[in-house]
């Protein structure tokens, strides 16, 4: 059971500690972002989390940051709310809606529920500058990281931790 706990934890010290371009962890991160602010349960959200396994992007940057950010989304809720309301609100906005609600797949997404749509709407506008902001802190912070991981071992560290036999309850 502590291997299920290690694992990830290993998985994203390996993303940061490779050799692999700043821009494929900050891609992961930001898609990541967006697929966490989205509230789950809708065909967006799925839309969203096969997109992000698709491209060429960390896939533990992906997950670590959708799972942070799912927490963070709770809490964002209400902005995305305020947000996802005055654009579905619109008087011109309204008879596209309506159209596309007849579609077969358009009730699935969740697009015509405020906080979705809201949320959907701050990912995307946050996606760009956290992406960069993500890329130039891999840049810059990476080499000092991977110093301090190697010289204490971390990597070796949760790898025989992940290793060891699991101990038997009693």
């Amino acid at each position: 059971m502590f291997s299920k706990v290690v694992r990830p934890v290993r998985t994203l010290i390996e993303a940061i500690t490779s050799e692999d371009a700043p821009q494929r962890l900050a891609l992961g991160v930001a898609l990541g972002m967006v697929v966490g602010l989205v509230p789950k349960g809708n065909l967006t959200a799925v839309v969203l989390l096969g997109l992000a396994l698709s491209v060429r992007a960390s896939l533990a940057a992906v997950v670590g940051a959708a799972g942070l950010f799912s927490v963070l989304g709770v809490w964002l809720d209400p902005l995305a709310h305020h947000l996802g309301l005055r654009v579905l609100t619109q008087t011109w906005l309204q008879p596209v809606g309506a159209r596309l609600y007849d579609l077969p797949l358009f009730p699935w997404t969740g697009l015509n529920n405020t906080v979705v749509f809201g949320s959907l709407m701050l990912g995307l506008a946050l996606f760009w500058p956290v992406y960069h902001l993500t890329a130039y802190g891999c840049r810059r912070w990476r080499p000092w990281l991977v110093d301090r991981l190697g010289k204490y071992r971390v990597r070796e560290a949760l790898v025989l931790v992940e290793a060891a036999p699991p101990r038997r309850m009693r």
